[in-house]
C-alpha cells in the first residue's frame, strides 16, 4: 500500500466517518488535524481549490506528494485523475466510501 496522510478537521462528520471506515482496514493510518494553522493543509487547499475535508495525500518513495484525493461537487471531474501542478495529480471523489475504496487499493 502507498504511504498515505489523511488531513482531517475535528468535529467533521465526513472525517470521523473516514477514520471509522479506515479502522476496519488498518489501525496505523496517520491523521493530521487541519484545525488552526497548518501549512500542509493550506497547500492542499491551494492545489485542489477546495476547503472541504477530509483530504488524502499520497506520497512517493521520497515522501513527496504525488496525488491528492479530495471531495468535489464538480461531478464531471469525479473519478478522473487531473493535473493539479507539475508532478501532483488530483483525484476528486464525491463520498467517503469512494475515498476509502480508492485509497485502500493503492
Amino acid at each position: 500500500m502507498a504511504k498515505l496522510i489523511f488531513l482531517v478537521l475535528d468535529g467533521c462528520s465526513k472525517c470521523q466517518s473516514l477514520k471509522n471506515k479506515l479502522g476496519y482496514f488498518n489501525n496505523s493510518f496517520k491523521f493530521y488535524s487541519c484545525d488552526g494553522e497548518n501549512s500542509l493543509c493550506d497547500d492542499a487547499e491551494t492545489l485542489t481549490g477546495v476547503e472541504t475535508y477530509p483530504m488524502t495525500l499520497v506520497l512517493d518513495i521520497n515522501n513527496n506528494v504525488e496525488q491528492i484525493v479530495y471531495f468535489t461537487d464538480e461531478y464531471d471531474k469525479v473519478g478522473k485523475k487531473i493535473e493539479l501542478t507539475k508532478g501532483v495529480k488530483g483525484y476528486p471523489v464525491y463520498s467517503v466510501d469512494q475515498m476509502v475504496d480508492y485509497v485502500t487499493k493503492l
